[in-house]
């Protein structure tokens, strides 16, 4: 596909949009921009009516919904061929591609997978909905690199183009039906990345997952015995007959992580990765902040920062971690729902539950219904000082809201620095 002198239209100005921008640029491009929460900016190339204009191609946003938008029907109309930003990056990589998506779990096994390729001595690029955009890697990338590619519902629904050599699916739980519409056709999505992979990664303990099996060649993850696949056998992990990992190194909390980490072994069980470079990467493995991520102890209490738990399995997830102890669990919920129930979170021993935000009095009445005890406050600030005051030696204040942060926040990890900002200054104080 060629780009030179071609008008193209990037639809969406977030972190994937301007890198976007960037490349059509350096391919010769007529580059115009259309965001609809920016209407009344006053810049060169920023298009304000799409229905009055033509284009030869537009490059879709992750963050831009396309079921009901009138203004995509109106490209549409005006023949302008539709492609995602992924699509646009992948036209321009050379290496092995890596991809991962799932409801929960793909930026903890994205960088799993970069740091056993860095332990192996690989060329390896992190890129997708874990930060870089895949359009950045424009020009770096050789036959020998390894590009491990974190991909969200949202970057699958307008994408056509993306292949990769390894395709993964972790799991699936319900999520941004907000933006699907339905179970059904979340499942669809997700599902379209199998259908660009060359070989299928799929994790036999999720339900969901499991009946995307098909004809393609698919390696199988499990926390069960096997016969063939990645697999626990004797606390350990095999790759078929030979063993990977001692599960008594790993430090990681979780059935949940427990998952990411098989996952991770199954993507790259293809490649001749030394057993020694999946030993050093695993045990030495610390996620991402704001998944489960101890922020301080105080005089017993630990305060636990899980801001990342976006949705419903993602706090259950959290909450399995702690087997028997949570009945010492404070929990603090919340945020913008999207648009699923909670009654789930409840069949936990939890001691507290404190709600905040839009879906603060929701998430309060649902907890009612099992007699929890609780408290709801329409800020988070608020929420989360109430839960400190709660806390005695043995606790845990655990944030974990199951719900997105953008009636309060810009992100998960805004979200989450904050509640960083209210315990440190809390422990700060009291000292």
């Amino acid at each position: 596909m060629k780009f030179k002198n071609k008008k193209c239209l990037v639809y969406g100005l977030g972190k994937s949009g301007r890198s976007a921008i960037k490349l059509l640029n350096l391919l010769g491009a007529h580059v115009f921009f259309y965001d609809e929460d920016l209407k009344y900016i006053n810049q060169i190339g920023y298009v304000k009516d799409l229905e009055k204009e033509k284009f030869d191609y537009c490059v879709i946003s992750p963050g831009v919904k396309i079921i009901g938008n009138e203004n995509i029907e109106a490209l549409k109309r005006n023949r302008a061929k539709i492609f995602s930003e992924l699509d646009l990056g992948y036209m321009f990589i050379r290496g092995k591609i890596i991809a991962v998506t799932g409801t929960n779990g793909k930026t903890t096994t994205c960088m799993l997978l970069y740091k056993i390729l860095k332990e192996a001595g690989k060329e390896v690029y992190l890129c997708g909905n874990i930060g870089l955009p895949i359009t950045n890697l424009y020009g770096k990338t050789n036959k020998d690199s390894f590009i491990v590619c974190e991909v969200s519902s949202f970057q699958l629904e307008t994408s056509s183009l993306f292949r990769c050599d390894v395709g993964a699916v972790l799991n699936i739980k319900p999520d941004h039906l907000d933006r699907h519409g339905s179970m059904e056709e979340y499942i669809n999505v997700k599902s379209k990345l199998l259908k660009m992979a060359k070989l299928n990664i799929l994790n036999l303990d999720d339900e969901n997952a499991k009946k995307l099996i098909n004809n393609k060649k698919c390696i199988y993850f499990t926390k069960n015995l096997i016969k063939k696949g990645v697999f626990i056998k004797n606390n350990c992990i095999f790759i078929n007959k030979t063993k990977i990992f001692d599960l008594n190194n790993l430090k990681l909390l979780g059935e949940k992580n427990l998952e990411n980490v098989l996952a991770s072994v199954a993507c790259l069980s293809p490649y001749k990765i030394p057993i020694c470079a999946y030993d050093k990467a695993i045990s030495s493995f610390k996620p991402a902040s704001h998944r489960m991520e101890k922020v301080g102890e105080y005089k017993g209490v630990t305060f636990i920062d899980d801001s990342k738990a976006t949705n419903v399995a993602s706090t259950i997830n959290a909450l399995s971690a702690f087997k028997n102890k949570n009945k010492n669990n404070i929990l603090l919920l919340g945020g913008q729902g999207k648009g699923y129930p909670y009654d789930e979170i409840f069949k936990f021993d939890i001691k507290e539950v404190v709600t905040f935000g839009q879906e603060g009095k929701v998430i309060f009445e649902c907890a009612k219904k099992y007699n929890k005890v609780g408290q709801t406050f329409l800020t988070f600030e608020e929420a989360c000082k109430y839960a400190i005051s709660k806390a005695k030696s043995g606790d845990t204040v655990l944030l974990s809201p199951a719900c997105s942060s953008f009636d309060e926040f810009s992100s998960y990890a805004e979200r989450g620095e904050k509640f960083k900002e209210i315990v440190l200054r809390f422990i700060s104080e009291q000292n």
